[in-house]
């Protein structure tokens, strides 16, 4: 598939990933995904586990195990709560499957991390409305380490008049690193803004998507790059349980205002989105 700048990219499996990644709350079917990609079910489970590494039911697991982490580690969400936003059916399959990913049960996870934290200051927020906006986008598994300059570097391999033109890079990181146990597995999207009328030639050529509109908390950030994991770390810990927000089953997402040369080295002035629900 020449039009395809990244050779495992499969555009009818990245349909599935997407409806998997805004319906973790909801009953997800082999079925129904196989038909959003316009595979059978056979062949959409064999695709699926040669593009992601994972077979189907596990990946959709994974994933609400880990969201489910994620709530109880930094809002303190009741275990009820949580196994019924991550799409389980009843607390006690959600604390078995918890145990058995992470040898812990949910109380345990929640009370380990319980005035653990460094942070006591939430960094300063503007609580904004976000409009629906159109991206390309080039989604990358791994560390985040190697993953964000990989799919930067995919892109402007291939897309250089895209890249200089393009006036904000977004990039959008799924997966809470200390809270996946999969590293080779965290979910990482570079993505350039899409606009009908300027980029028509690329329409084919990209995956596109849109990010999700609403309510979010805006954080900017100026300084250095290896600080901005610090700054995230230090929203997390101190934004949900000091303030009547619950997190949402939306990523965070970045719009980074560098040029593009120095959008992974130096100093970055970078706006960071939290969803709210």
């Amino acid at each position: 598939m020449s039009n395809i700048i990244y050779p495992n990219y499969n555009y009818n499996i990245e349909k599935a990933l997407s409806k998997i990644e805004k319906s973790l709350d909801e009953n997800l079917y082999i079925e129904q995904l196989a038909n959003i990609s316009g595979y059978s079910p056979f062949h959409f489970q064999r695709l699926f586990k040669e593009y992601t590494g994972e077979n189907i039911g596990s990946y959709i697991k994974r994933l609400r195990i880990e969201k489910g982490a994620f709530m109880l580690k930094y809002q303190y969400e009741r275990i009820s709560t949580v196994a019924i936003r991550t799409g389980f059916n009843s607390n006690t399959s959600f604390t078995r499957a918890f145990k058995r990913y992470y040898n812990i049960s949910p109380l345990e996870f929640k009370g380990f991390y319980k005035d653990k934290f460094l942070c006591n200051d939430t960094p300063t927020y503007k609580i904004i409305e976000v409009e629906p906006f159109d991206v390309f986008f080039i989604r990358v598994f791994g560390n985040y380490k190697t993953s964000e300059p990989l799919a930067w570097k995919i892109l402007s391999n291939n897309y250089t008049s895209l890249i200089n033109n393009n006036p904000q890079y977004v990039s959008i990181c799924y997966d809470e690193p200390t809270i996946s146990k999969k590293y080779s597995k965290l979910r990482y999207e570079a993505c350039l803004l899409y606009e009908e009328e300027k980029h028509q030639k690329f329409k084919n050529r990209l995956l596109r998507k849109t990010v999700e509109g609403g309510r979010y908390a805006k954080f900017e950030f100026e300084g250095n790059l290896n600080e901005l994991d610090s700054f995230f770390y230090c929203i997390y810990e101190t934004f949900y349980h000091l303030n009547d927000f619950q997190i949402s089953l939306k990523p965070t997402f970045q719009v980074h205002h560098n040029n593009f040369n120095n959008l992974l080295y130096g100093r970055t002035k970078t706006d960071l989105f939290i969803p709210l629900d």
